[in-house]
């Protein structure tokens, strides 16, 4: 149970959810969407680093304001919010953020995440050329461009990523660090001299092969300072677990079995702490830049991800009506998956992408508020705002169209 309160904050109202493996927030723009996006990311980090750490010595203003681009204006002597998970309580309150950091009793392992925030400013590491010698700011911009300048040396010449179905690979020239696009035509050019579209979701995927696949088949996990973390909840477990002063003989201890279940869960804790378990993305307007075909070839991506052993979990924030009919296909495609024929489902293109509805929150915030839009019945999306504002926009039309004289343009 992954569970966030948020009260007063920005545009926020009041948001009261509980997190799902995959979860949408659509509205229009400055609704809050971002905000509480931000939110659950600085508390995933800091629930990870509290758990690693035993301690959280962090600034909030550095790591959830600055890193974050959240203003001090978003914050009043009422704002709040509030993340609880079957682990850990973090509660911040009021203008100065006063904070309260509670550790649950449970027996449940934590297994550790690597956490990311791919901002809607993603783009611009395609186009600015020498973008690593930039180190000017520790925010999620730079953060992103960190990740993708990681990320992208694992493709070369002999290891091409395809981008979705387009008929594109990727490659990167560690040499000159060129970004390169290999066409279907076999014809090169620059990842800065292709289309807004490829800038956009070129980054995008690049991040999330190195994520879902990359880090775990290599077993790339531990940053020096994550060690540094292991190692000293090893030694506080052993000490604080075994009463050393009960045993005489130290050189030729044995454990009454009592101490050594206890060591036994430390260790097997340890071993979840030594390496990534799963990846958590937050991803603002996937749509960013794609053509609606591309939206759709997008999400089935994604969903095909979460799909996959790891227990991945994506929150993705979008004004696209495209991206939730896309979504809505891998939900529905999951409800009729044991009646549909497999020469029919053959067929259906997003079929590996199809997911239980169950698993998937979808929220419309509005002001400031959120409201879940899925069906009772489906478990899809059926009436939300983005269908009323198409029928207000074709209902002008029609209005108008009384008025045309067909006959004088005769």
């Amino acid at each position: 149970m992954n569970r966030i309160e948020i009260k007063n904050i920005g545009p926020i109202k009041e948001v009261d959810i509980e997190l799902n493996k995959i979860n949408v927030l659509m509205g229009p723009q400055s609704s809050g969407k971002s905000t509480i996006a931000k939110i659950i990311s600085f508390c995933q980090w800091a629930e990870k680093r509290y758990l690693l750490d035993g301690e959280f010595k962090y600034d909030v203003r550095e790591q959830l304001l600055d890193f974050h681009r959240l203003s001090d204006n978003y914050f009043y002597d009422n704002s709040s919010f509030t993340y609880e998970t079957d682990f850990i309580i973090i509660t911040y309150k009021g203008r100065k953020l006063k904070r309260s950091i509670r550790k649950k009793q449970t027996s449940k392992i934590y297994k550790k995440t690597k956490n990311i925030y791919i901002p809607s400013e993603r783009n611009f590491v395609s186009v600015i050329p020498n973008l690593s010698k930039y180190k000017e700011t520790n925010d999620n911009i730079m953060s992103f461009v960190y990740d993708w300048f990681t990320a992208k040396r694992i493709f070369n010449n002999n290891n091409l990523l395809p981008v979705l179905n387009l008929g594109i690979q990727f490659y990167n020239k560690s040499e000159n660090d060129n970004d390169i696009l290999l066409l279907d035509n076999k014809r090169e050019i620059l990842l800065r001299e292709g289309s807004s579209g490829l800038q956009s979701i070129i980054p995008l995927i690049v991040i999330i092969e190195h994520l879902t696949n990359y880090i775990y088949k290599n077993n790339i996990s531990n940053s020096v300072e994550e060690k540094d973390s292991l190692k000293n909840f090893l030694l506080k477990n052993i000490t604080e677990i075994l009463d050393l002063s009960k045993y005489k003989d130290i050189e030729n201890i044995k454990l009454d079995e009592k101490d050594m279940k206890k060591l036994l869960f430390s260790y097997q804790r340890a071993k979840y702490l030594e390496s990534y378990n799963s990846t958590n993305f937050i991803i603002e307007e996937p749509e960013q830049n794609l053509f609606p075909s591309t939206q759709r070839e997008l999400i089935n991506y994604l969903f095909n991800k979460m799909n996959e052993e790891r227990n991945h979990s994506l929150l993705l924030t979008t004004h696209s009506p495209y991206i939730l009919y896309s979504i809505n296909n891998c939900l529905m495609g999951f409800n009729i998956k044991d009646k549909i024929g497999k020469n029919e489902e053959t067929d259906i293109i997003n079929k590996e992408s199809w997911i239980n509805p169950d698993l998937v929150s979808i929220w419309q915030v509005q002001n400031g508020k959120v409201v879940s839009v899925k069906d009772i019945t489906t478990k899809t999306v059926t009436k939300h705002y983005f269908n009323e504002i198409t029928k207000d926009i074709m209902d002008e039309y029609f209005e108008m169209l009384g008025y045309y004289d067909y006959d004088s343009k005769n």
